[in-house]
């Protein structure tokens, strides 16, 4: 008989928003699952865990970059229900992020359970095409075995599953409303003990044309009073007089929005000034009730950098690889997908694309370092260099860029961060 049960086993820190998108696509398709978003509590809740792998005909194990580094240890959460799937012959199916390395990850299990996970079918998740991947797994890789029999759980057990399952429902429900209006690949990189997530990815144009169709340029609660000065003041970049100059002339779209070299839609926005990106921001805001803005330039540099002082996201050594820049022999000429150099030049907490491809607006104030939208600021932080950059300081981590509020150059974007 088809058992449409399933059980999800992530690390919180590297998958929880992929579990939750993969949890709200099975619920909908009328699919029984189980995944814990809490940290485990004192008493009984670790045991009801494990039971659920019991209850569960399917075992969905999340594999992302460093998911299963901890499994080296005795007692590791994640090994633990690994453990338990195995021994009660439960039908895994290994989920592949994108960017992942497969054979990396399930090197740090202990060798029998190695051997069994590289004989099971995996399927990798791309960003790109995670609609069509669920649809592979519901319909190919959740075939229940006919040798399962699951386990049948006390009424006491099922109400506590039950009352954690709802409260997993409402924090689902205010991640998907985000994910349904930003188009893939977006994710949340929460970063530890700082209080505060930034976007995995910068804004594409594909998610930028969101705030436009939804009348972005058109409505008045979304920009600070000077940037609604700056959009009717059209400020355009004057080259015979080297300087931004008022044309008049009412922003409707970004700068070099039709320019086709410009505007695929997984490329970063680019030609967007700072205020622009501000109301992006307040517009998220308000249809989501969350509270996103540009990273302080604080914010930008613990991600990118994390607390060990490395040069670069990916460590002390400069590689024009592990990004799109312009440093010979790399000499790039075009902002490329924002996904292009994942799994290369990540950040210590897996955050993508924070130097390279376009210098990113952040919040802070570059003269004063006032972090706030309501001074006036000659110039606004910007970090991480850009495409057309050949000067590899750029790209440090703790390179200060700046540049005018009003000003949206082709090498110029941003991401959100929330807190």
């Amino acid at each position: 008989m088809e058992q449409k049960t399933v059980f999800i086993s992530y690390r919180r820190t590297q998958s929880k928003h992929l579990a939750r998108s993969i949890y709200m696509d099975l619920k909908a398709n009328g699919w029984d699952v189980f995944f814990d978003i809490n940290s485990i509590d004192s008493g009984d809740f670790d045991k009801i865990i494990l039971n659920q792998v019991g209850a569960r005909a399917h075992f969905i194990l999340l594999i992302s970059t460093d998911s299963l580094t901890r499994c080296v240890n005795d007692g590791d959460w994640v090994l633990r229900e690994i453990q338990e799937a195995v021994r009660l012959g439960r039908n895994i199916v290994p989920i592949i992020e994108e960017g992942a390395d497969f054979n990396r990850e399930v090197s740090y299990l202990p060798l029998d359970l190695r051997a069994i996970l590289i004989k099971k079918s995996a399927l990798s998740l791309p960003n790109d095409y995670f609609e069509a991947g669920m649809d592979k797994l519901r319909t190919r890789f959740l075939k229940t075995p006919e040798y399962i029999s699951v386990t049948t759980l006390s009424i006491s057990e099922l109400a506590e599953v039950h009352r954690r399952m709802m409260s997993t429902d409402v924090r689902s429900s205010i991640h998907s409303s985000l994910t349904d209006i930003l188009s893939a690949p977006f994710n949340w990189i929460d970063i530890p003990t700082k209080e505060y997530s930034i976007a995995k990815y910068p804004i594409t144009n594909a998610q930028f044309s969101k705030f436009i169709e939804a009348g972005g340029y058109k409505e008045r609660k979304w920009w600070t009073d000077l940037g609604w000065e700056a959009k009717f003041a059209g400020w355009d970049w004057d080259n015979k007089q080297s300087k931004w100059i008022s044309t008049n002339q009412e922003w409707t779209q970004p700068r070099y929005w039709t320019d086709a070299k410009w505007n695929s839609p997984n490329q970063p926005v680019v030609g967007v000034s700072w205020y622009e990106s501000l109301a992006f921001c307040f517009w998220l805001s308000d249809i989501t009730g969350q509270k996103i803005m540009l990273p302080t330039e604080d914010q930008w540099q613990y991600a990118a950098q994390g607390d060990d002082g490395r040069s670069y996201p990916w460590g002390n050594d400069w590689d024009c690889l592990h990004c799109n820049n312009s440093v010979k022999p790399c000499n790039s000429n075009i902002t490329t997908s924002v996904t292009r150099y994942e799994g290369k030049g990540d950040s210590p907490f897996a955050v993508v694309d924070m130097v390279g491809n376009v210098w990113e607006w952040c919040l802070t104030d570059h003269e004063n370092k006032i972090n706030s939208f309501t001074n006036i600021a000659k110039s606004r932080v910007l970090r991480g260099g850009a495409w057309y950059t050949d000067n590899v300081d750029f790209f440090r981590c703790d390179f200060h860029g700046r540049g005018t509020p009003h000003g949206g150059f082709n090498d110029r974007g941003f991401r959100i961060s929330r807190s």
